[in-house]
């Protein structure tokens, strides 16, 4: 799978380079959401129910059962010009082709898309290349979420805000607009954007927050969970303010018998080392809580471990889409020229 993950990315970087200009429609759908392309009599059999268990999968470290993509599904005959111009599609090409593959079309029918073609003789021999291929198809289509994602936010960016963070931590980020400084001392600042949303017919409120925090630097023991938990806790503990007074914000690490402690991962950004972690927060004193997600990497120059993260209260809606941009703002982290990366190897 590894072999196949990487060859699908490079095909994606080809792709994307080749060829001469096209004029395309712009790729349109919503945001996390995988059009699949795929016959009635397979969408009712096993390949649409292989398809349903993967993509549909629920995510990990939200407070509710959240799928990873959600799912909508059209007969080949219905994939016309307008379905033809959804910003993620899974094609799947069963008996048309005496070869099984799986392919990355960029741009294919718009900008800004990714259409993963499945081919294969027939139903048995597509289900066994698309199990096979699962991961790699999931981390291309995650990519490709969160790339659409990080464009939209260089269109938003608050150029001022971006400024006074790089003054205080050496560090670019594309925040949009909408958050403000809520405190910044100690070599921390905490942004926070408050919005009213629509749902269900009524208008509630949800609190975006972003932390960025920077330590001291010993080594690699640095990027381990409990460590990187340790220290938010520390930085949240005495920066983060509850809605009750004396109350603040905490990683929460178990539920009566519920392991809750965040899943983190090593990750590359801008080919450097970084270590990616989501979780879940509580409130101290308050009950109050959701997801948080967290990148952490390393200026070796200086010595400083820097931590970006974002979190959101969103009770009454869904928080995918949330966690999402949060990631897609943190992976916009640059260092300032005068840091020395970690190298990802």
């Amino acid at each position: 799978m590894r072999v196949l993950l990487h060859t699908l990315l490079f095909a994606l970087l080809f792709t994307a380079c080749a060829g001469g200009e096209r004029h395309l429609p712009n790729s349109s759908g919503a945001q996390g959401e995988v059009l699949v392309v795929m016959s009635k009599g397979h969408w009712e059999s096993e390949p649409g129910a292989l398809v349903r268990g993967i993509l549909e999968q629920p995510l990990v470290n939200l407070p509710q059962r959240e799928p990873r993509f959600k799912v909508v599904q059209c007969a080949p005959k219905d994939f016309g010009s307008l379905l033809q111009t959804h910003h993620t599609v899974l094609l799947a090409s069963i008996g048309d082709s005496d070869t099984a593959t799986t392919r990355p079309l960029i741009d294919r029918y718009a900008r800004g898309q990714l259409v993963m073609q499945i081919a294969a003789s027939n139903a048995t021999a597509w289900n066994r290349v698309f199990a096979s291929d699962a991961d790699a198809i999931v981390s291309a289509f995650e990519r490709h979420q969160l790339e659409r994602v990080a464009k939209r936010l260089k269109k938003e960016r608050d150029a001022e805000l971006a400024n006074k963070i790089e003054a205080y931590h050496g560090i670019t980020m594309d925040i949009p607009g909408g958050y403000k400084v809520m405190e910044q001392a100690h070599n921390t600042t905490w942004l926070q954007r408050d919005r009213l949303m629509s749902g269900a017919g009524l208008e509630h409120n949800t609190i975006e927050g972003l932390l960025i925090h920077h330590h001291l630097y010993h080594g690699k023991t640095d990027f381990s969970v409990l460590n990187l938990v340790d220290l938010r806790d520390s930085v949240t503990r005495v920066t983060v303010e509850g809605p009750v007074p004396g109350s603040y914000m905490i990683v929460q690490r178990s539920f009566e018998t519920l392991d809750l402690m965040p899943q983190g991962k090593a990750v590359q950004l801008n080919g450097n080392y970084a270590y990616l972690m989501h979780g879940l927060f509580g409130m101290e004193g308050a009950k109050m809580g959701g997801p948080f997600v967290s990148l952490s990497t390393v200026c070796e120059r200086e010595g400083r471990l820097i931590t970006v993260e974002g979190f959101v209260y969103a009770p009454q809606f869904n928080k995918r889409e949330y966690i999402r941009e949060l990631e897609a703002i943190l992976f916009s982290m640059r260092l300032s020229p005068r840091c020395i990366p970690l190298k990802a190897n």
